[in-house]
């Protein structure tokens, strides 16, 4: 039944919210208004579920989600690029770059992800307000890359959108191709991944390039629906709802492994639960309270669900 207790969690709190605000809460309008919030904590929290797959903690998401936002809005605004599909596809490749130079130093430098990428958000964060001068964009961002975070397709907002394919995608990619499941094997004992002539190191290229891009796209998404550029406190606010969503979803449904339904699930609670206080009228220094208790808890149910499988 332990791989149940997270869902089960979910729909107590959607009761209970429903139960106390049945006006608010439990409206269709909510239901959007939830998926929406929750969709750019998705998007990052799903790419860094490949990485945590292998083991490799992503600490760069912060300030890559930041500086991907910030570098399309001042690409288009200043004119240097003039389709937003161009530079979305330009930033996501950036983005890919730089998260496979992590895994470079990773898996050949012997270092540590944590260490690696935490040093490498330091170095994004002071690159981006170099760039940026410490300046906002705040005009000339194009509608066409707008509608990344403002527009809808039917009554689905767009963000909802971006974050169901990159599910679907990487859902796809880790549970149905050799890729994910060589990941899973390395994720579970690497010495014996290698020896069974898994290419071990490269993979901690493919897994981090893949969260930097998520994180990258993220951070365009957050630009888009908030109609500026900002060159700092963007992706901050994502890190540690990302990991909290990421380990919830390792105790659910398949205890003590990292993967994309589990994630969704976590995102979900997570949404709800913001969305819930909020209606209720908590403070806000309570809601961040709730969230690294939910943290704490889900990493102790993870790390009881990884041994109780050893």
């Amino acid at each position: 039944m332990s791989r149940y207790g997270t869902i089960a969690s979910l729909v107590t709190c959607i009761a209970v919210f429903s139960l106390l605000r049945p006006e608010v809460f439990a409206t269709s309008q909510n239901f959007f208004n939830v998926l929406n919030q929750v969709a750019i904590l998705g998007i990052i929290a799903l790419g860094l579920t490949v990485a945590l797959v292998q083991g490799l903690f992503d600490l760069s998401l912060a300030g890559m989600a930041t500086l991907g936002g910030f570098l399309a809005c001042k690409w288009l605004a200043e004119g240097t690029l003039s389709s937003p599909i161009l530079a979305v596809l330009i930033v996501l490749a950036l983005a890919l770059a730089i998260g496979a130079f992590n895994g470079v130093v990773v898996a050949y430098g012997g270092v540590s992800a944590f260490i690696v990428t935490l040093a490498m958000g330091s170095i994004l964060t002071g690159v981006t307000l170099g760039v940026s001068d410490s300046q906002t964009v705040l005009s000339g961002i194009p509608d066409g890359f707008l509608i990344m975070g403002q527009g809808e397709v039917g009554p689905i907002p767009t963000p909802v959108v971006i974050l169901a394919v990159v599910a679907v995608v990487l859902y796809v990619l880790l549970e149905q191709t050799q890729i994910g499941r060589h990941m899973y094997a390395i994720g579970g004992n690497a010495e014996t991944s290698r020896l069974s002539g898994i290419p071990v190191r490269r993979y901690a290229l493919i897994a981090l390039g893949i969260s930097a891009a998520c994180a990258a796209l993220g951070g365009m998404v957050v630009a888009a629906n908030l109609g500026v550029g900002r060159p700092q406190g963007v992706g901050d606010t994502y890190l540690l709802d990302s990991f909290a969503a990421a380990f919830i979803g390792a105790s659910t449904l398949r205890p003590g492994r990292f993967h994309i339904l589990g994630t969704v699930v976590g995102v979900l609670l997570i949404g709800v639960i913001n969305n819930g206080l909020s209606i209720m009228g908590v403070e806000t220094f309570w809601q961040y309270a709730v969230r690294g208790i939910i943290l704490l808890l889900a990493v102790f149910a993870a790390s009881f669900l990884v041994m109780r499988r050893r």
